[in-house]
């Protein structure tokens, strides 16, 4: 995945992690399949971030003091604008990412509209801050009631491979539960994260709220010491680390979401066919350009070589081609380097002894890299070490579920897993013993595309949740307002110690946390005389 080059430096300011001299080169829009630039953006330097920060604070307070009902009927028309403008903005996706268009119309565009519907039903429900009772026998005189501030203005910095996907559903939560946001897109998609402002425009969200600042990892160097209140990054582990520092160096929080080496499990009991056909999906979609999608694959004895004829049928029709043609399943990776790097990777797991078992056919020419299937693979080599992130997928056999669901364990990543098994029953106890953000059975990747379900990893893959529930109170502070019933009665624990007071909270004790009937009832004439025995000072 690629990743801004943020600085952790603490003794360096915002200005002094842009170089001097000349104006910054701008970013582009250029077309994966054949090379062509289309679109130029300027890069922000600091002043340009500090001055979109100042828009933003100023825009902020009036759109947080605006009803939830009023900032859900924004997040639909967003919603409707983009169902609108849905064919136009896939194009441009797809033209600029370099994935099919199938692929950019049902994973970027469908899935936002229906994180806008869901973030739009379910704002008014979230924001909801009823009184509620206190856990404590001595706090029967309380209520409480949990407000949910926004936190002021996020920072997020969003990648390449599903360049309007995860910005947006990042973007939603913090715009609908009152904050502001600075948008930093990735320097190769640059134009899906403009296209992503002009649709909040078109909804009437007001200015200042969704601004877009467009540059490389400079630039998100910059975002990130900006002085924003929280910072959201999609990236590598190794750019996430550097986001945690600068986070901790200011005391505001992140929410990571890093790399993964996803395993999947293939039970003896399992339809081969289907496993096979789904984890060739879900492993080559995107040209496996995927944080969540799966990277090593363990199959039971048992089922191990009928599942690689299955992965071989599977990966022979898969068709590979330029994103705009509407049969292609398979496009080019973002830029040739990527392209060059599975071809590395691949060239390590040939040379230390694996075998090319399936590959598809691909266009011969710089950026694309046919999906391909290895067996005979040892843990020595860089496809079971490293994040893969291409079309290249390594299929090992193992005794048991025991040695998969340890061999999954071993890696330092832990962002999701998937189990297939025709037993669900078994495909739950085999998931529940995977140290991994979450898992799929029969299935993998469309967590992601869930609105309501948490998402985020363990380990090196992230800190924090996104999504549903969690992704809302991710973009909020929960403030508890405790209320006493009683305006004009003193607490039964303020001042006036003595004898009396002793033996009264020793009563209270008996009453409250007494392990017989015998003993909580004997503290039941103590407990009263604690609680009603004093109402004005001394």
């Amino acid at each position: 995945m690629h990743t801004p080059n943020v600085t952790a430096s603490a003794d360096r300011t915002v200005a002094d992690t842009l170089p001097p001299g000349p104006p910054r080169r701008p970013v582009e829009s250029r077309d994966p399949a054949t090379g062509e630039v289309f679109q130029r953006y300027d890069s922000a330097d600091a002043a340009a971030v500090a001055a979109a920060l100042a828009r933003a604070r100023a825009a902020q307070p009036a759109w947080a003091a605006r009803s939830p009902a009023e900032r859900a009927a924004v997040v639909r028309r967003f919603h409707d604008v983009l169902y609108r403008r849905r064919d136009e903005v896939a194009a441009l996706i797809s033209r600029e990412s370099g994935k099919p268009i199938v692929d950019a119309t049902a994973a970027d565009v469908t899935v936002t509209l229906d994180f806008a519907q869901w973030t739009a039903d379910t704002l008014p429900r979230f924001s909801r801050a009823p009184w509620q009772g206190v856990a404590g026998m001595a706090m029967w005189r309380k209520r409480v009631r949990y407000e949910r501030t926004p936190l002021g203005v996020i920072g997020i910095i969003s990648p390449w491979n599903y360049p309007f996907f995860l910005p947006a559903t990042c973007v939603l939560p913090a715009v609908a539960t009152g904050n502001a946001v600075l948008l930093k897109p990735s320097e190769f998609t640059p134009g899906s994260g403009a296209v992503l402002e002009s649709l909040w425009r078109e909804a009437g969200l007001p200015d200042g709220i969704v601004q877009v600042i467009q540059g490389d990892g400079i630039t998100g160097a910059a975002l990130t010491r900006a002085g924003v209140d929280k910072m959201l990054f999609t990236g590598s582990a190794a750019a996430g680390r550097k986001v945690a520092i600068a986070c901790a160096e200011q005391l505001i929080p992140c929410s990571l979401e890093l790399g993964g080496s996803d395993a999947a499990i293939v039970l003896a009991d399992a339809d081969v066919q289907h496993a096979a056909d789904g984890i060739a999906w879900t492993r080559f979609a995107n040209a496996g350009q995927t944080c969540v999608a799966p990277k090593r694959v363990y199959v039971e004895a048992a089922a191990y070589d009928a599942f690689v004829q299955a992965m071989q049928r599977a990966v022979q029709a898969i068709r590979v081609g330029a994103g705009n043609a509407v049969d292609t399943e398979v496009g080019p990776l973002i830029r040739p380097q990527a392209a060059a790097t599975i071809a590395e990777q691949l060239a390590d797991a040939v040379a230390l002894g694996a075998t090319v078992a399936a590959q598809s056919a691909a266009p011969a020419q710089d950026g694309f890299h046919p999906p391909t299937v290895l067996t005979d693979v040892t843990d020595r080599m860089r496809v079971m070490r490293e994040e893969t992130f291409g079309p290249l997928l390594p299929v090992v056999k193992v005794r048991d579920a025991d040695e998969a669901i340890t061999r999954a364990n071993t890696s330092e990543f832990g962002l999701s897993a998937s189990v297939w098994t025709r037993d669900h029953t078994r495909g739950i106890a085999v998931a529940q013993r995977l140290q991994t953000g979450s898992v799929q059975i029969n299935d993998a990747i469309s967590i992601v595309g869930m609105a309501s379900v948490p998402y985020g990893g363990t380990k090196t893959s992230g800190l924090g949740k996104m999504h549903g529930m969690a992704g809302l109170e991710a973009c909020v502070r929960n403030m508890p307002i405790v209320d006493d019933r009683f305006a004009t009665w003193h607490q039964p624990w303020w001042f006036g110690y003595g004898t009396a007071r002793l033996e009264q909270v020793r009563a209270f004790q008996r009453l409250a946390h007494g392990v017989s009937l015998g003993e909580r009832l004997s503290g039941l004439m103590g407990t009263i005389r604690l609680v009603f025995g004093r109402k004005g000072s001394r």
